[in-house]
């Protein structure tokens, strides 16, 4: 579609502003992104809600943007163009950007570190994402998808699916026979932490604030649960594990969960933490760290070759995303206010 101007527009979610309220966004005309030499401009058939965005849309990201801005750091689509220099990618192929836009060639990509690349942009929040009809990125910052996936299925199981893999697999060595927790196992992280733990046999143990959260956790193959609005974390790991704690746990609270997670740890255990809505600032007692010879890791940020695995076992049915809700992109505001509401399973999905 072409403006009187003669400008080719897209439908996007926009913000021009930052604001606590989710009518901060509006579903509008925008001009569409052209693929510049190296890059693919992809038409985006699904695309995902994220805390990242919503954080985005109040301005607590810590990362400033020019406005007007279109946020969305999940998406999945068709290369529909491809500029100058493209040789990998050609246009009809399924692809989902890889939300960290590397550089390639800092110390960090150069040793396979490239989810912490000293110079990377950030898909939706340095540059425009996937809240769009369309999305522009480079042709080294998207994954194929498998012929047996869909884009909503992609676009919702990519980056929590392999957030979940890095933090459990990669760093957390997580291994078949151990006792491990993941919390808010009804989040969008949560629930493949609870499919990857069970598919690497571990004796899994969900926990979360709400019993139909957790009794959902359960038929997602959780061994055991924790109410963590009515039991102690720290207690309640002892008692299902006759009193030696758990091996590992998955933390993305924060604040007194993450004060009790670390409680619930056996000698030696691991603990890898991604979030803290629940509290950024927390009081440890570092005596337990060495005594029981515990670590913290800190984990958040996946690799392309880390969501190319993920996204074949989901091809394979053996990890499954969970779709809470879907909602058109124009409704992108209602699907924000799910999210802060806490009054969901999985995640929600939108589509152009």
């Amino acid at each position: 579609m072409r403006d009187d101007h003669g400008e080719t527009i897209m439908k996007a979610a926009v913000i021009h502003d930052y604001g606590e309220g989710c009518d901060t966004l509006r579903y509008e005309d925008v001009q569409t992104p052209s693929p510049g030499s190296g890059e693919l401009l992809i038409k985006t058939h699904a695309m995902a809600v994220n805390h990242c965005d919503t954080d985005l849309r109040k301005g607590l990201f810590g990362i400033a943007q020019e406005m007007p801005h279109v946020m969305g750091v999940d998406a999945a689509g068709e290369i529909i163009a491809v500029g100058d220099g493209v040789s990998r990618f050609k246009v009809g192929d399924r692809v989902a950007p890889h939300f960290m836009l590397t550089c390639g060639i800092c110390q960090n990509c150069s040793d396979g570190k490239e989810n912490i690349c000293q110079n990377a942009e950030i898909l939706g929040v340095t540059v425009w994402g996937g809240y769009a009809e369309y999305v522009k990125v480079g042709q080294n910052h998207v994954v194929r998808l498998p012929d047996a996936l869909s884009y909503e299925d992609a676009a919702a199981g990519q980056i929590p699916f392999a957030t979940a893999w890095e933090a459990l697999v990669e760093v957390g060595r997580i291994r078949a026979g151990e006792h491990v927790i993941v919390t808010a196992a009804g989040g969008g992280v949560g629930s493949p932490g609870v499919q990857i733990a069970q598919l690497a046999g571990a004796r899994l143990i969900a926990a979360a604030g709400a019993d139909d959260k957790l009794e959902k956790a359960t038929a997602l193959g959780a061994d055991a649960t924790i109410n963590y609005e009515k039991e102690h974390i720290g207690e309640a790991a002892r008692a299902l594990t006759d009193g030696r704690g758990v091996d590992a746990v998955l933390e993305m609270i924060g604040g007194r969960i993450l004060r009790q997670s670390i409680d619930a740890l056996a000698d030696g255990g691991r603990l890898m933490t991604i979030g803290a809505h629940g509290g950024e600032q927390v009081d440890v007692d570092f005596i337990e760290f060495f005594r029981k010879h515990i670590t913290v890791h800190g984990c958040g940020r996946s690799t392309k070759a880390q969501v190319r695995r993920v996204l074949a076992l989901m091809a394979a049915g053996k990890l499954r995303p969970v779709i809470h809700k879907r909602f058109g992109l124009s409704e992108a505001a209602e699907a924000h206010a799910l999210m802060e509401s806490r009054k969901f399973f999985g995640r929600m999905v939108m589509t152009p």
